[in-house]
């Protein structure tokens, strides 16, 4: 069985929808200045380089990874709850704990 990519922990889409909402929250200037970098987010190797243009563009302090990792705990215990599996639903729970316990140390 392949082993799928990842980028911080982050599948594919996980990764390109972090990398457009930061896109996303800057001004229409800072994205062309990034696009003339080589920003693209689509196809794999282009989301891996756009983090790294967005890590070298934008300063690491505003980029708010525990928020992020937060939503997407949250995001895996709904889908858990509506599929109704109890294992999978306290498996998602504890991430989101996990998560919260970063946020409040």
């Amino acid at each position: 069985m392949p082993t799928k990519k990842q980028l911080d922990g982050l599948n594919y889409r996980q990764a390109q929808k972090r990398n457009s909402e930061k896109f996303n929250s800057l001004s229409r200037i800072e994205q062309k200045q990034l696009r003339q970098q080589g920003y693209k987010n689509l196809g794999w190797d282009n989301v891996r380089k756009s983090w790294n243009i967005l890590l070298s563009f934008v300063p690491l302090s505003t980029i708010d990874f525990t928020s992020f990792a937060i939503k997407k705990a949250e995001n895996q215990y709904q889908r858990a709850k509506q599929s109704g599996e109890l294992l999978e639903v306290l498996k998602a729970g504890k991430k989101v704990i996990s998560s919260l316990k970063l946020k409040y140390q």
